[in-house]
């Protein structure tokens, strides 16, 4: 993404107003990114995004949108069963729910005005980012 973002910002970006495929390609993407990001404790932006984009032939902003929106089942379903099992600090949880309440409010209206390829780029440092600090760490742990 990251190299679509900076040397590809010339080519037209693709325009629809949906996610191409099937309810069923649709439902078998969203299957495997919610065992992935239960397994792991990451939002499945990181997966559905790229996974729309690439598996789906998505347009950028469509995917972006459409992955927030399905951010609601996933958090509520995941955060019933981490609070099943004890394993949420809810003062913790309720202010990082103030701070994405109003940050996301500010990134949805941005994203209007931000062109794909320049998402594109910003979501492939924060993903190389996330990867090498994960990389870092599990080094670390040795």
């Amino acid at each position: 993404m990251i190299y679509e973002g900076i040397f590809k910002r010339k080519m037209p970006a693709k325009i629809g107003d949906k996610v191409p495929g099937s309810a069923l390609a649709k439902a078998v993407v969203g299957f495997f990114v919610g065992i992935i990001t239960g397994i792991v404790g990451l939002s499945g932006g990181y997966a559905l995004v790229p996974s729309f984009i690439y598996l789906l032939s998505s347009p950028v902003k469509i995917a972006v949108g459409t992955s927030l929106a399905s951010f609601i089942s996933m958090a509520i379903v995941s955060g019933a069963f981490k609070l099943y099992q004890g394993v949420v600090n809810v003062i913790a949880a309720v202010c990082l729910g103030i701070g994405t309440i109003i940050g996301a409010q500010i990134g949805a209206r941005l994203t209007k005005v931000i062109p794909s390829w320049a998402i594109k780029a910003i979501f492939g440092f924060v993903f190389l980012y996330v990867s090498l600090k994960f990389i870092y760490q599990g080094i670390l742990s040795l």
